[in-house]
């Protein structure tokens, strides 16, 4: 358990962020993120056996969000795939690197960038920069 502890203790804080980004609310963020970390240390044996615990890990976050995001959020989600608005939300809403915010959702800093790019070249071809209000922007 000693390798759930450090995981917690690496991640758990950029799972409560996210989560409170993409809900809107951050007290109730931190209370799915925990949800979902402690289901993670219920499957944790299985998570090591997966090739990466971290990517489990981020299933389980986006599972327990995923009725409660925002309208913009949900927007995104209709036309991005759900790892593509992840990279977005990671990167511009909480500023985290490549290295960092791939790690938290289990994929290498390569396919994070990857992940990014395709969102903003998906989010260009929607012409969404000239058709966004502010007020609802990621």
């Amino acid at each position: 358990m000693k390798a759930y502890v450090a995981f917690c203790r690496d991640y758990g804080q950029t799972y409560r962020r996210y989560a409170g980004a993409v809900i809107g609310d951050a007290a109730v963020g931190r209370t799915l993120a925990d949800a979902a970390l402690q289901e993670l240390g219920a499957q944790w044996p299985y998570a090591l056996r997966s090739a990466d615990p971290c990517a489990l890990g981020w299933v389980l976050l986006r599972a327990a969000t995923a009725f409660h995001r925002t309208s913009t959020v949900k927007a995104l989600q209709r036309a991005l795939r759900p790892q593509e608005v992840d990279a977005l939300v990671l990167h511009y809403r909480l500023g985290l690197s490549a290295a960092r915010a791939g790690g938290a959702m289990g994929v290498s800093a390569g396919v994070f960038d990857l992940l990014r790019h395709d969102a903003l070249r998906k989010a260009a071809r929607l012409d969404w920069g000239l058709n966004m209000p502010t007020a609802i922007a990621v």
